[in-house]
């Protein structure tokens, strides 16, 4: 399958699941982050463990969908609660945010599972060699978003 097919698809389905639960960037980004850790860490270690319940899979490897369940679990988990924007601008840049992070963070684990060729192969060239912009830009922006997040306290009125 063409890479740049299967960038397209993952990144249209990452933005609609972000757009649609109008969940703020900066929390999904900062999962994004965890989960791209958890599968640098345990993907190795989880996949034979997989294998001995039973799950074989021949294309893509166990390996592949291994890592790339541990990257997008945590931020999964977060699109069913959470902070969430009321603005349409907002919402819209923040699922671009989400689904250009992600991307990034999946450009390995999608690139091992591919057979890169020809344009195939300069799309991915693209994103590996653009990775730690885009990464680094997501997770600053991430980091405002959350500090841009008001909490629902209020100040002046105490129990006293």
């Amino acid at each position: 399958m063409n890479v740049a097919l299967v960038f397209l698809i993952v990144t249209v389905l990452l933005f609609g699941l972000a757009y649609l639960t109008k969940r703020r960037f900066g929390v999904l980004g900062l999962a994004l982050a965890a989960g791209a850790m958890l599968s640098d860490l345990w993907a190795q270690a989880l996949t034979p463990v997989i294998e001995q319940t039973g799950v074989m899979v021949e294309r893509p490897p166990l390996a592949t969908l291994v890592a790339i369940a541990l990257v997008l679990l945590p931020a999964t988990i977060l699109l069913s609660s959470g902070p969430s924007y009321r603005d349409m601008t907002m919402r819209i840049a923040g699922a671009v945010c989400f689904a250009a992070l992600a991307i990034a963070l999946l450009v390995e684990p999608l690139g091992s599972a591919l057979v890169l060729t020809g344009e195939s192969k300069v799309v991915y060239d693209f994103f590996v060699q653009n990775r730690v912009y885009i990464v680094t830009a997501g997770l600053v922006i991430a980091l405002v978003d959350v500090l841009a997040t008001h909490t629902g306290h209020r100040i002046g009125r105490g129990k006293h």
